[in-house]
């Protein structure tokens, strides 16, 4: 059978050849109609861009590195097998193959990118997404004048392109929806103390915020730390219900979950007992008993367009998206509070 070409798709779309690739390489000025049009042409005729050929057209590899490092100095919280993480993944990972690019993952646990380096030079990939897990500005020095996005890194240079979330808007709309119950002692499961990364301290700080605004005092007994795990809320359910909080924000679902499921054994009932509030809005949250109430975090979004924006500094057709970039989080309302 013969292997469908740009043309078919145009032809089968009722679109110019340039539509078609504009539509293939992220690019979003063009109507709903025409994108689904495109799209749908793909499919029926299952056409794949020949990678091969490209590449030697353009000098191009059409492939982008998702590279997740951190600090030479500190442990690694980061988790590539994270669900929240994972979901990201899927979102670029579709985003990029819809542009006919390919997603090489590498999992760097200190600092040292070096292999990144190595690869750029080589053409294994034509550009990076970067993932860190802490605050480090300093390892993408560089590579500040190749291709590449950087996801929560806000210190970079203004002309880097970066995507961040505004996780602390979302803790601080947790404190105050618990504060309208008639919560008083709100207590905070955040991620390890010496954890310095933007997500860890932006939800910490949007917790300072939102008491503040309630006019509730910040009681250093009501803040714990734990490693983002089920496991790890757990391990410290003990000394967060010593402290007599009616509440608690944890920074992801899954420590969310840990502390659901151990006031549950220990006989207390949710939300009458303790109401509990996670952050990320994982499936997961609509199942346990009862529902969780959590912070939503825009993880598919920040996929796509991170995606997006790699897209549109990889490939001149394609418009320029901004260098900056902040995703709203909001909270969604269910059982557990």
């Amino acid at each position: 059978m013969k292997r469908a070409t740009i043309k078919d798709v145009a032809l089968q779309a009722s679109v110019s050849f340039k539509t078609v690739s504009y539509v293939l390489n992220g690019g979003e000025k063009v109507s709903d109609k025409t994108r689904e049009a495109v799209l749908n042409a793909v499919r029926t005729l299952d056409y794949h861009p020949h990678q091969a050929a490209r590449a030697m057209r353009t000098g191009q590899s059409f492939a982008v590195a998702l590279v997740a490092y951190g600090q030479d100095d500190k442990p690694a919280f980061g988790n590539l097998a994270d669900p929240a993480i994972a979901i990201i993944i899927e979102a670029m990972v579709g985003t990029l193959e819809d542009a006919g690019y390919t997603l090489s993952v590498s999992n760097f646990k200190k600092a040292d990118l070096s292999a990144y380096g190595r690869g750029l030079a080589q053409g294994q990939f034509d550009g990076g997404i970067f993932i860190p897990f802490a605050n480090n500005a300093g390892a993408l020095q560089p590579f500040l004048n190749t291709p590449l996005v950087a996801i929560d890194q806000p210190d970079l240079p203004e002309d880097v392109p970066v995507i961040c979330v505004d996780y602390r808007s979302g803790v601080r709309e947790a404190v105050c929806h618990l504060h309208a119950r008639g919560r008083r002692r709100v207590a905070f499961l955040g991620g390890p103390r010496d954890l310095d990364a933007y997500h860890n301290t932006e939800r910490y700080s949007g917790y300072h915020d939102g008491l503040t605004d309630c006019s509730l005092p910040l009681d250093p007994t009501l803040v714990f730390a734990a490693d983002y795990s089920f496991e790890g809320a757990r391990s410290v359910f003990d000394q967060l219900i010593a402290a007599a909080p009616d509440a608690v924000i944890a920074a992801t679902d899954r420590m969310a979950i840990g502390v659901l499921r151990e006031a549950v054994t220990r006989g207390l009932n949710i939300p009458a007992d303790l109401a509990i509030v996670g952050f990320d809005d994982l499936e997961i949250t609509r199942y346990v008993d009862p529902a969780l109430t959590s912070i939503h975090h825009p993880l598919s979004e920040l996929g796509q367009k991170s995606a997006q924006m790699i897209l549109s500094r990889l490939d001149s057709t394609l418009p320029l998206s901004p260098l900056r970039v902040t995703l709203p989080t909001r909270l969604i309302v269910r059982g557990s509070s």
